[in-house]
Protein backbone atom coordinates (compact mmCIF):
# COMPACT_ATOMS: atom_id res chain seq x y z
CA UNK A 1 0.00 0.00 0.00
CA UNK A 2 2.83 2.30 0.79
CA UNK A 3 4.17 1.59 -2.61
CA UNK A 4 1.27 2.40 -4.43
CA UNK A 5 0.56 5.90 -2.45
CA UNK A 6 4.35 7.04 -2.79
CA UNK A 7 3.71 5.98 -6.61
CA UNK A 8 0.04 8.04 -6.95
CA UNK A 9 2.02 10.72 -5.07
CA UNK A 10 5.29 11.41 -7.94
CA UNK A 11 2.13 11.48 -10.40
CA UNK A 12 0.60 14.07 -8.89
CA UNK A 13 3.92 15.75 -8.56
CA UNK A 14 4.93 15.00 -12.06
CA UNK A 15 1.90 16.15 -13.57
CA UNK A 16 2.17 19.50 -11.67
CA UNK A 17 5.72 19.86 -12.70
CA UNK A 18 4.59 19.56 -16.15
CA UNK A 19 2.09 21.71 -15.84
CA UNK A 20 4.25 24.75 -14.53
CA UNK A 21 6.52 23.97 -17.24
CA UNK A 22 4.12 24.49 -19.91
CA UNK A 23 2.22 28.01 -18.15
CA UNK A 24 6.17 28.95 -17.69
CA UNK A 25 6.52 27.97 -21.68
CA UNK A 26 3.01 29.70 -22.39
CA UNK A 27 4.27 32.81 -20.52
CA UNK A 28 7.97 32.98 -22.21
CA UNK A 29 6.36 32.84 -26.03
CA UNK A 30 3.46 35.53 -25.27
CA UNK A 31 6.79 38.04 -23.83
CA UNK A 32 8.74 37.41 -27.21
CA UNK A 33 4.96 37.89 -29.12
CA UNK A 34 4.57 41.07 -27.38
CA UNK A 35 8.27 42.21 -27.84
CA UNK A 36 8.16 41.45 -31.26
CA UNK A 37 4.98 42.88 -31.83
CA UNK A 38 6.23 46.17 -30.02
CA UNK A 39 9.86 46.24 -32.30
CA UNK A 40 7.14 45.51 -35.43
CA UNK A 41 4.96 48.28 -34.11
CA UNK A 42 8.27 51.23 -34.74
CA UNK A 43 7.78 53.91 -35.71
CA UNK A 44 4.26 54.52 -34.46
CA UNK A 45 2.97 56.63 -37.40
CA UNK A 46 0.58 58.53 -34.27
CA UNK A 47 3.49 59.95 -33.11
CA UNK A 48 5.89 62.89 -33.46
CA UNK A 49 9.28 62.03 -34.76
CA UNK A 50 11.88 64.96 -34.32
CA UNK A 51 14.97 65.93 -35.96
CA UNK A 52 17.07 68.26 -33.80
CA UNK A 53 19.51 70.17 -35.53
CA UNK A 54 22.03 72.44 -33.49
CA UNK A 55 22.42 74.84 -36.48
CA UNK A 56 20.30 77.61 -37.28
CA UNK A 57 17.82 78.18 -40.15
CA UNK A 58 19.31 77.91 -43.77
CA UNK A 59 22.65 76.53 -42.80
CA UNK A 60 23.63 73.06 -44.39
CA UNK A 61 22.27 71.13 -41.68
CA UNK A 62 19.09 72.82 -41.55
CA UNK A 63 18.75 72.09 -45.52
CA UNK A 64 19.21 68.13 -45.47
CA UNK A 65 16.85 68.04 -42.18
CA UNK A 66 14.17 69.66 -44.11
CA UNK A 67 14.82 67.98 -47.06
CA UNK A 68 15.14 64.44 -45.11
CA UNK A 69 11.97 65.31 -43.04
CA UNK A 70 10.11 65.56 -46.56
CA UNK A 71 11.26 62.63 -47.78
CA UNK A 72 10.13 60.56 -44.64
CA UNK A 73 6.69 62.06 -44.37
CA UNK A 74 6.11 60.58 -48.39
CA UNK A 75 7.94 57.28 -48.10
CA UNK A 76 7.27 56.45 -44.20
CA UNK A 77 3.75 58.60 -43.57
CA UNK A 78 5.98 59.71 -40.66
CA UNK A 79 4.84 63.25 -38.98
CA UNK A 80 8.02 64.47 -38.89
CA UNK A 81 9.30 68.28 -37.04
CA UNK A 82 12.61 69.89 -37.32
CA UNK A 83 13.69 71.82 -34.37
CA UNK A 84 16.58 74.09 -34.89
CA UNK A 85 18.64 74.45 -31.72
CA UNK A 86 21.97 76.23 -32.54
CA UNK A 87 24.57 77.83 -29.98
CA UNK A 88 27.57 76.40 -28.15
CA UNK A 89 29.34 75.38 -31.10
CA UNK A 90 26.40 72.14 -31.59
CA UNK A 91 26.25 71.62 -27.68
CA UNK A 92 22.95 72.74 -26.71
CA UNK A 93 21.06 70.75 -29.66
CA UNK A 94 23.47 67.44 -28.62
CA UNK A 95 22.29 68.05 -24.67
CA UNK A 96 18.66 68.39 -25.97
CA UNK A 97 18.71 65.11 -27.58
CA UNK A 98 20.53 63.32 -24.85
CA UNK A 99 17.99 64.77 -22.29
CA UNK A 100 14.81 63.49 -24.26
CA UNK A 101 13.85 59.74 -24.28
CA UNK A 102 15.51 57.30 -26.26
CA UNK A 103 12.53 56.05 -27.59
CA UNK A 104 13.76 56.40 -31.35
CA UNK A 105 11.52 60.19 -31.49
CA UNK A 106 13.97 62.49 -31.59
CA UNK A 107 16.74 62.31 -33.73
CA UNK A 108 19.74 64.12 -34.15
CA UNK A 109 21.68 65.49 -37.37
CA UNK A 110 24.89 66.92 -37.04
CA UNK A 111 27.79 67.07 -39.20
CA UNK A 112 31.27 65.54 -38.88
CA UNK A 113 32.83 68.47 -36.74
CA UNK A 114 30.30 67.74 -33.91
CA UNK A 115 31.58 64.27 -33.09
CA UNK A 116 35.48 64.21 -34.88
CA UNK A 117 36.28 67.84 -33.80
CA UNK A 118 34.70 69.08 -31.21
CA UNK A 119 36.11 66.81 -28.68
CA UNK A 120 39.84 67.87 -29.58
CA UNK A 121 38.92 71.39 -29.98
CA UNK A 122 36.68 72.46 -27.13
CA UNK A 123 37.90 71.37 -23.88
CA UNK A 124 35.49 70.02 -21.32
CA UNK A 125 32.65 68.91 -24.03
CA UNK A 126 30.48 67.78 -22.23
CA UNK A 127 29.10 64.43 -24.35
CA UNK A 128 31.38 61.79 -25.31
CA UNK A 129 30.06 61.14 -29.04
CA UNK A 130 31.75 57.55 -29.17
CA UNK A 131 29.58 56.65 -25.99
CA UNK A 132 26.93 59.26 -25.66
CA UNK A 133 25.13 58.38 -29.10
CA UNK A 134 24.34 56.07 -31.75
CA UNK A 135 24.80 56.26 -35.01
CA UNK A 136 21.85 55.41 -37.32
CA UNK A 137 23.68 56.36 -41.08
CA UNK A 138 25.31 59.07 -42.38
CA UNK A 139 23.80 60.44 -45.54
CA UNK A 140 26.11 62.47 -47.89
CA UNK A 141 29.75 63.87 -47.19
CA UNK A 142 31.33 67.52 -48.91
CA UNK A 143 34.09 69.35 -49.14
CA UNK A 144 34.85 72.88 -47.85
CA UNK A 145 35.04 76.02 -50.27
CA UNK A 146 36.11 79.40 -49.18
CA UNK A 147 34.71 82.72 -49.99
CA UNK A 148 35.45 86.33 -49.37
CA UNK A 149 33.00 89.68 -49.14
CA UNK A 150 32.55 91.62 -52.21
CA UNK A 151 34.23 94.75 -50.43
CA UNK A 152 37.58 92.76 -50.99
CA UNK A 153 39.56 92.69 -54.32
CA UNK A 154 41.59 89.71 -54.21
CA UNK A 155 40.78 87.95 -57.75
CA UNK A 156 42.62 84.82 -56.31
CA UNK A 157 43.57 82.91 -53.00
CA UNK A 158 47.26 83.49 -53.78
CA UNK A 159 46.97 87.31 -53.75
CA UNK A 160 44.76 87.30 -50.36
CA UNK A 161 47.54 84.68 -48.96
CA UNK A 162 50.13 87.10 -50.12
CA UNK A 163 48.28 90.05 -48.21
CA UNK A 164 47.64 88.70 -45.11
CA UNK A 165 51.15 87.54 -45.18
CA UNK A 166 52.14 91.79 -45.60
CA UNK A 167 49.91 92.73 -43.03
CA UNK A 168 49.30 90.28 -39.59
CA UNK A 169 46.14 90.27 -37.72
CA UNK A 170 44.62 92.55 -40.66
CA UNK A 171 42.36 90.38 -42.12
CA UNK A 172 39.04 88.17 -40.51
CA UNK A 173 38.00 84.81 -40.53
CA UNK A 174 34.48 84.05 -39.85
CA UNK A 175 33.67 81.01 -38.10
CA UNK A 176 30.35 79.19 -36.70
CA UNK A 177 31.46 75.94 -35.86
CA UNK A 178 34.19 73.46 -34.93
CA UNK A 179 34.66 72.90 -38.84
CA UNK A 180 34.80 76.40 -39.64
CA UNK A 181 37.08 77.32 -37.34
CA UNK A 182 39.46 74.41 -37.77
CA UNK A 183 39.45 75.84 -41.61
CA UNK A 184 40.54 79.23 -40.16
CA UNK A 185 43.43 77.97 -37.83
CA UNK A 186 44.48 75.06 -40.82
CA UNK A 187 44.35 78.24 -43.59
CA UNK A 188 47.02 80.39 -41.08
CA UNK A 189 49.01 76.82 -40.19
CA UNK A 190 49.16 76.43 -43.78
CA UNK A 191 49.67 79.21 -45.27
CA UNK A 192 51.75 81.45 -42.65
CA UNK A 193 49.57 83.94 -42.16
CA UNK A 194 47.90 85.46 -38.68
CA UNK A 195 43.98 85.88 -39.14
CA UNK A 196 41.61 87.12 -36.74
CA UNK A 197 39.10 84.62 -36.06
CA UNK A 198 35.52 85.98 -35.52
CA UNK A 199 32.98 83.39 -33.86
CA UNK A 200 29.32 84.06 -34.53
CA UNK A 201 26.41 81.91 -33.72
CA UNK A 202 25.17 80.87 -36.66
CA UNK A 203 26.60 80.17 -40.29
CA UNK A 204 24.18 82.57 -41.52
CA UNK A 205 25.46 85.34 -39.22
CA UNK A 206 28.37 84.74 -40.51
CA UNK A 207 27.49 85.08 -43.94
CA UNK A 208 25.91 88.17 -43.08
CA UNK A 209 28.99 89.71 -41.35
CA UNK A 210 31.32 88.58 -44.77
CA UNK A 211 28.48 90.01 -47.07
CA UNK A 212 28.29 93.39 -45.14
CA UNK A 213 32.18 93.91 -44.81
CA UNK A 214 32.30 93.25 -41.28
CA UNK A 215 34.31 90.28 -42.11
CA UNK A 216 36.37 89.20 -45.43
CA UNK A 217 36.81 85.25 -45.47
CA UNK A 218 34.39 82.24 -44.62
CA UNK A 219 34.71 78.52 -45.32
CA UNK A 220 31.70 76.71 -45.31
CA UNK A 221 30.11 74.02 -47.62
CA UNK A 222 29.42 74.80 -51.31
CA UNK A 223 25.48 74.54 -50.52
CA UNK A 224 25.32 77.27 -48.49
CA UNK A 225 27.69 79.98 -50.66
CA UNK A 226 26.52 79.16 -53.88
CA UNK A 227 22.84 81.32 -53.11
CA UNK A 228 25.40 84.41 -52.15
CA UNK A 229 27.63 83.95 -54.92
CA UNK A 230 24.75 84.22 -57.43
CA UNK A 231 23.94 87.72 -55.28
CA UNK A 232 27.16 89.07 -55.67
CA UNK A 233 27.20 89.52 -51.56
CA UNK A 234 30.78 87.42 -51.58
CA UNK A 235 32.22 84.99 -54.13
CA UNK A 236 33.97 81.69 -54.56
CA UNK A 237 37.87 81.76 -53.88
CA UNK A 238 39.08 77.90 -53.69
CA UNK A 239 38.04 74.28 -52.51
CA UNK A 240 39.62 72.20 -49.99
CA UNK A 241 39.67 69.32 -52.20
CA UNK A 242 42.10 66.78 -54.21
CA UNK A 243 40.03 68.03 -56.91
CA UNK A 244 37.74 70.38 -58.77
CA UNK A 245 34.27 69.85 -57.32
CA UNK A 246 31.58 68.43 -59.68
CA UNK A 247 29.21 71.49 -58.04
CA UNK A 248 31.93 74.32 -58.74
CA UNK A 249 34.00 73.36 -61.27
CA UNK A 250 35.11 77.03 -61.28
CA UNK A 251 37.24 76.98 -58.17
CA UNK A 252 40.47 76.18 -58.25
CA UNK A 253 41.49 73.44 -55.50
CA UNK A 254 43.88 74.71 -52.66
CA UNK A 255 46.65 72.51 -54.30
CA UNK A 256 46.34 74.78 -57.36
CA UNK A 257 46.36 77.83 -54.82
CA UNK A 258 49.28 76.87 -53.35
CA UNK A 259 48.19 75.11 -50.38
CA UNK A 260 48.54 71.55 -51.21
CA UNK A 261 48.47 70.52 -47.67
CA UNK A 262 45.38 72.27 -46.84
CA UNK A 263 42.40 69.61 -47.55
CA UNK A 264 39.15 69.99 -45.30
CA UNK A 265 35.80 68.03 -45.51
CA UNK A 266 32.78 67.17 -44.01
CA UNK A 267 30.19 64.13 -43.77
CA UNK A 268 26.32 64.42 -42.05
CA UNK A 269 24.86 61.88 -40.67
CA UNK A 270 21.75 60.70 -37.98
CA UNK A 271 21.96 60.10 -34.91
CA UNK A 272 19.70 58.75 -31.91
CA UNK A 273 20.50 58.68 -27.72
CA UNK A 274 22.61 55.75 -26.49
CA UNK A 275 20.28 53.67 -25.16
CA UNK A 276 17.96 53.81 -28.28
CA UNK A 277 16.74 50.01 -28.76
CA UNK A 278 18.34 48.73 -31.77
CA UNK A 279 15.27 47.71 -33.17
CA UNK A 280 14.54 51.13 -33.58
CA UNK A 281 17.66 52.10 -34.66
CA UNK A 282 17.39 49.79 -37.38
CA UNK A 283 14.29 50.36 -38.30
CA UNK A 284 15.26 53.99 -38.86
CA UNK A 285 18.13 53.22 -40.93
CA UNK A 286 16.13 51.31 -43.39
CA UNK A 287 13.91 54.15 -43.43
CA UNK A 288 16.30 56.65 -44.19
CA UNK A 289 18.05 54.79 -47.16
CA UNK A 290 14.27 54.64 -48.52
CA UNK A 291 14.22 58.37 -48.57
CA UNK A 292 17.69 59.24 -49.37
CA UNK A 293 16.37 57.02 -52.79
CA UNK A 294 13.74 59.40 -53.70
CA UNK A 295 14.41 62.49 -56.24
CA UNK A 296 13.66 65.36 -53.15
CA UNK A 297 16.81 63.83 -51.41
CA UNK A 298 18.99 62.95 -54.29
CA UNK A 299 18.31 66.69 -56.12
CA UNK A 300 18.79 68.31 -52.98
CA UNK A 301 22.46 66.68 -52.24
CA UNK A 302 23.31 67.98 -55.51
CA UNK A 303 21.57 71.57 -55.46
CA UNK A 304 23.85 71.95 -52.24
CA UNK A 305 26.99 70.32 -53.84
CA UNK A 306 26.81 66.89 -51.65
CA UNK A 307 27.34 63.48 -52.73
CA UNK A 308 25.57 60.40 -51.33
CA UNK A 309 27.43 58.64 -48.35
CA UNK A 310 26.22 55.46 -46.36
CA UNK A 311 27.95 53.68 -43.71
CA UNK A 312 26.37 52.10 -40.59
CA UNK A 313 27.07 52.17 -37.35
CA UNK A 314 30.04 50.02 -36.56
CA UNK A 315 31.68 51.87 -39.56
CA UNK A 316 30.68 55.49 -38.18
CA UNK A 317 32.26 54.84 -34.60
CA UNK A 318 35.61 53.60 -36.88
CA UNK A 319 35.43 56.46 -38.94
CA UNK A 320 34.86 59.27 -36.08
CA UNK A 321 38.25 57.70 -33.96
CA UNK A 322 40.06 57.87 -36.33
CA UNK A 323 38.88 61.26 -37.72
CA UNK A 324 39.74 62.39 -34.26
CA UNK A 325 43.06 60.83 -34.35
CA UNK A 326 43.79 62.75 -37.27
CA UNK A 327 42.69 65.78 -36.08
CA UNK A 328 45.25 65.80 -32.64
CA UNK A 329 47.86 64.85 -34.84
CA UNK A 330 47.29 67.72 -36.86
CA UNK A 331 46.93 70.26 -34.64
CA UNK A 332 50.04 69.06 -32.37
CA UNK A 333 52.48 69.33 -35.91
CA UNK A 334 50.99 72.51 -36.42
CA UNK A 335 50.96 74.28 -33.65
CA UNK A 336 47.29 74.79 -33.91
CA UNK A 337 45.61 76.27 -31.12
CA UNK A 338 42.57 74.73 -29.32
CA UNK A 339 40.98 77.19 -27.19
CA UNK A 340 39.19 80.35 -28.49
CA UNK A 341 41.27 84.30 -27.32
Amino acid sequence: MKNISATKKLARMTHQLANQTLKALATGLLLVAAGTASAQAYPDKSKVLRIVVPTGPGSALDLLARTHSKALSETAGLNVIVDNKPGAESVLGVQTVLSSPADGYTMLLLSSSMVALNPVMIPKLPYDPLKDLTPISTISKAGLVMSMGASTTFKTTREFVAAAKANPGKYTCATASSTLRMACEYLQASAGINLLIVPYKTTAAAMLALASGESDVIFADAGSMIPHWKTGRMRGMMSTTTERMPSTPQLPTSREEGLPDFLMGAWYAFYFAAGTPPAAVQSMREILNKAGDTQVVKEALSSFGHEPLRMVSNDIVTMTRNEIDTWKNLIRTNNIKISAD
